[in-house]
């Protein structure tokens, strides 16, 4: 019987890790794509890493599904484009869309995933890009991702299936997902090991995770949490 065969782009977020058990329940064989694109947060990358040692400690879903991790380096980037995450600008989210956006960044990485996914037969993409509770990036639209589904089929002849299953998901659907994936202690993985501040910043737990209570990324990860806790009961029942 074929494997039904992944790429994931993961990123050591708390959306791409709930992807990657999403994608742990969907598919056989499972390839994790990181990017090293000099972003200020790069420990990310470590988290990714760890994540996967700590899945396979902790969590009952089978991760010999997974038989690639690789870093992708994209050099350069910050010479070409205006970003706070790749440089040392200071973050603003006062315009329509914030200047932590990096151009191009998800579409770079789509085209680099299929890239990959076409030398190594490899049917479907997946990322955990989401357009409810974003940081305005027209890049994570469904619209972005399905429009660049078509192109890359077009331009590589092949027959990509992009998935996106957190694209219509508030942070707190986010966080209910990982528990239905798999209970308390996907929820704690995803609470200790994820990376999501933009500041990269990991001195202080907080009851969402680590991060510097500041950033937008981090607003939207507590502010998701705190809603799924308050829906808690109803989510366990």
């Amino acid at each position: 019987m074929k494997k039904k065969k992944a790429a994931l782009l993961f990123s050591g977020g708390q959306d791409s890790t709930t992807a990657l058990g999403w994608c742990l329940n969907k598919f056989d064989d499972i390839h994790l794509l990181s990017f090293d694109y000099g972003q200020r947060h790069n420990i990310e990358l470590k988290s990714a890493k760890r994540i996967v040692k700590e899945i396979e400690k902790n969590f009952d879903l089978d991760t010999t599904k997974i038989s690639k991790s690789l870093i992708i380096k994209i050099r350069n980037l910050a010479n070409i484009t205006k970003s706070s995450l790749t440089s040392n600008l200071k973050i603003d989210t006062s315009k329509k869309i914030p200047n932590t956006f990096v151009p191009g960044r998800n579409l770079l990485f789509y085209n680099l995933a299929s890239s990959y996914a076409y030398t190594n037969n490899i049917e479907n993409i997946v990322s955990g890009v989401c357009q409810t509770d974003f940081s305005g990036y027209p890049d994570c639209r469904d619209v972005t991702i399905k429009t660049l589904n078509k192109a890359i089929n077009l331009g590589m002849e092949k027959k990509f299936l992009f998935h996106t299953p957190l694209m219509f998901l508030s942070k707190a659907e986010t966080w209910k997902l990982s528990y239905t994936i798999g209970g308390e202690k996907f929820v704690n993985i995803i609470k200790k090991y994820t990376h999501t501040c933009y500041k990269g910043e990991r001195k202080k737990l907080f009851s969402w995770g680590y991060g510097c209570n500041k950033c937008p990324a981090c607003s939207i990860r507590k502010k998701g949490w705190d809603e799924y806790n308050l829906k808690k009961n109803d989510i366990q029942c």
